[in-house]
């Protein structure tokens, strides 16, 4: 039986819930709204599944040297519609070509974060863009498995710990399986986006969310509220107290400071992020409309990738200046020094006074900050 004690341990991937024979473990939030594992001890037979199911307890270090590349999609339009480069695009579009299915996070109806799968390119739209809240996996990885077992072809994107939960659940490798992580910071607290929302916006108003909008370039994007009247929130073009949050580290997941799936410990084919620091490495690629980065993880990976450089613009780069700019595919967020205090706080305040409070600077480190900024890019130190 899976007993959680250190919540640093547990990833919330829910795969030792999805493999449980006899449904005995469910997920559900703690004080800080992250998904646990809770066990029925009536349902529970004691067969250790859950246990030898769990990716972080059973952790085999993986051991590659991926190829990495700076590239976007040579389709102006689906750059235009996705996060940074439109890259994961063209992986959904090569696996729904052979009649596949693709899963990755999306909105439920209710501005929620969950896992869910499509097998038609007109609904790829539900699953592009950032979401910056932890997605629930729901019965995905059961989803998944059953159409591999069926002969369908499968891409399973989402961030390293739950692509290595649904490694570890299947346990076994599948030649129609591609999996795809992201180059990731953390995992916000979904209770802290759904009161966030709930404290700022009418939510059945609400008809799209867009964390990284691309109205001021690719670079420069921020987090955008689009709502039936035609409005659109923030209208002074700051930057929302979300994301400010977020970048601070102010609310995320425990596990996320002592990620398991760092660096090229990683159970993905290919790993996803934004072309940060572009003018070090591939200058001559910028595009406001987004620039990614790719990581080919494995001989797998390589032989899809070489099928799908038709479709791309791309230049293969150095790893070390990629990470440079990217520290954080090798090592975890450090919590902010304010984080319990936020936690400790948050059901009784408002959430924007709150990050304003915690996160705020004062003036002249904020200066220095900028100097220091300025100086990277100029200088490249």
């Amino acid at each position: 039986m899976i007993k959680i004690t250190d919540k640093t341990k547990c990833c919330g991937c829910g795969a030792c819930s999805q493999v449980c024979p006899k449904n005995a473990i469910s997920m559900q939030a703690d004080s800080e709204g992250f998904l646990y594992p809770k066990i029925d001890e009536n349902k529970c037979i004691q067969c250790g599944l859950c246990v030898k199911t769990c990716p972080i307890l059973n952790n085999k270090k993986q051991n590659f040297i991926p190829k990495v590349y700076v590239a976007k999609n040579r389709n102006t339009e689906t750059q235009k519609q996705s996060s940074s480069g439109g890259i994961f695009s063209v992986l959904a579009d090569y696996v729904l070509e052979k009649n596949g299915v693709v899963f990755g996070a999306a909105f439920n109806k209710n501005w929620e974060v969950e896992h869910c799968f499509i097998k038609k390119k007109e609904d790829l739209g539900k699953l592009r863009r950032s979401k910056y809240v932890q997605s629930n996996t729901l019965k995905t990885f059961i989803e998944a498995k059953k159409f591999l077992e069926s002969g369908r072809h499968v891409l399973y994107t989402g961030t390293p710990c739950q692509i290595a939960g649904l490694k570890s659940f299947l346990g076994k490798n599948y030649d129609n399986l591609i999996t795809s992580d992201i180059i990731c910071h953390s995992v916000p607290s979904p209770d802290i986006w759904k009161k966030f929302l709930e404290q700022n916006y009418d939510v059945n108003k609400i008809i799209k969310i867009d964390f990284r909008d691309k109205k001021d370039g690719w670079n420069k994007s921020k987090l955008y509220f689009y709502f039936q009247d035609g409005k659109i929130e923030p209208k002074d073009n700051r930057m929302s107290s979300f994301r400010i949050g977020f970048g601070e580290a102010l609310f995320c997941r425990p596990s996320c400071h002592s990620c398991y799936f760092k660096g090229n410990n990683r159970y993905s084919n290919f790993t996803l992020g934004d072309a940060w620091g572009y003018v070090d490495y591939a200058s001559e690629m910028f595009d406001k409309n987004g620039l990614s980065v790719i990581f080919v993880n494995n001989t797998k990976a390589e032989e899809i990738f070489n099928k799908l450089r038709k479709n791309l613009i791309y230049k293969q780069v150095s790893a070390e200046k990629v990470i440079k700019y990217n520290p954080y595919y090798n090592i975890s967020v450090k919590p902010h020094q304010k984080q319990q205090e936020f936690f400790n706080r948050y059901q009784k305040e408002s959430i924007n006074k709150l990050i304003k409070e915690l996160t705020y600077r004062p003036l002249w480190k904020r200066i220095l900050g900028k100097i220091k900024r300025v100086c990277k890019k100029f200088f490249k130190i």
